[in-house]
C-alpha cells in the first residue's frame, strides 16, 4: 500500500470518527481502529490509535462545554493517570499475536454484549472506570469500559457526549505520554497526526449539527456489521498472515 493511500484512509477515518462521536457519542474509536489495522503493522496501531482519536475529543470539549459533567471527569483522569502508567508498560511486552487478537475480541464484544444496567451513584466509580478504561485502552487501544457506562453519565445525549469528551482527552494524553516513556517514535506519523487533528474539527462541527437529523438505529446496524468483520479479519490477520 502506498504512502499516498495510508495517509488518506487514516485521515478520512478520522473524520468519520468525529462525525460519529460528535452524532452519537460512541463509534468514533472503532472506525480509527477499524481502518487503521488495514493499512498499519499491529505495533504501530495501538499508539498511532490515540493519537487519530485526540482530535476527535479536544474539538468536542468546546463545542459541548456547557453540557460537561467535570465532577465526572476529574475522578476518571485520576484513574486514567494510573491506568496509562501501568498499561504502557505492559504493552511494550507483548507479541503482536496476542495484541492483535485481543483488539478483535474486544471489537466483538464492545458490539455484541448486551447493554450494562448498573449505574453509578458518586465520582468514586468513575475513577475506577478511568482505571480500568485507560489500562485496557493503553494494551489493546480500545478499552470498552467507559463505553458501557457512557449512557449512565446523563439521560441527555449532549451531556453524555461532553463528558465523554472531557474524560478521553485526558486519557489520550496519558496514553501518549506512555507510548513516548516506552520508547515508540511518532516522529514517521507526524503528518498523518496533524492532518487528522485538524479535519476532525470539520467532523465534529458537521457531526454535532446533523446528529438530530440521523436514524441512530440504522447507523448502529450498518456500524455493527462493518466492526464485526473488521475485527475477524484482525483476528486472522494476527495468527495467519
Amino acid at each position: 500500500m502506498t504512502f499516498d493511500t495510508v495517509f488518506a484512509i487514516l485521515v478520512i477515518g478520522s473524520f468519520l470518527a468525529s462525525l460519529a462521536n460528535a452524532m452519537f457519542s460512541i463509534g468514533g474509536a472503532l472506525i480509527v481502529l477499524a481502518l487503521s489495522t488495514t493499512v498499519l503493522p499491529i505495533s504501530a496501531v495501538v499508539p498511532i490509535h490515540s493519537t487519530l482519536m485526540i482530535g476527535s475529543t479536544v474539538w468536542r470539549v468546546p463545542l459541548f462545554w456547557e453540557h460537561i459533567n467535570w465532577s465526572i471527569v476529574r475522578a476518571f483522569t485520576i484513574g486514567s493517570a494510573i491506568g496509562a502508567a501501568i498499561g504502557a508498560r505492559i504493552f511494550i511486552e507483548l507479541p503482536e499475536t496476542i495484541v492483535g487478537t485481543a483488539i478483535g475480541v474486544l471489537m466483538l464484544v464492545a458490539m455484541w454484549l448486551p447493554a450494562v444496567k448498573w449505574r453509578p451513584k458518586s465520582d468514586a466509580p468513575w475513577l475506577v472506570v478511568g482505571l480500568g478504561h485507560t489500562f485496557f485502552s493503553t494494551i489493546f487501544a480500545y478499552g470498552a469500559i467507559l463505553h458501557a457506562f457512557a449512557l449512565f453519565i446523563s439521560e441527555k445525549r449532549k451531556e453524555v457526549i461532553g463528558t465523554m469528551a472531557g474524560c478521553l482527552v485526558a486519557m489520550s494524553i496519558f496514553k501518549i505520554s506512555g507510548y513516548i516513556w516506552v520508547g515508540f517514535d511518532y516522529m514517521p506519523y507526524l503528518h498523518i497526526v496533524v492532518a487528522s487533528f485538524l479535519v476532525s474539527f470539520l467532523g465534529s462541527w458537521v457531526g454535532k449539527r446533523i446528529g438530530e437529523f440521523v436514524s441512530e438505529p440504522a447507523f448502529r446496524l450498518t456500524y455493527r456489521v462493518l466492526v464485526t468483520i473488521t475485527a475477524l479479519r484482525l483476528i486472522y490477520v494476527a495468527w495467519f498472515a
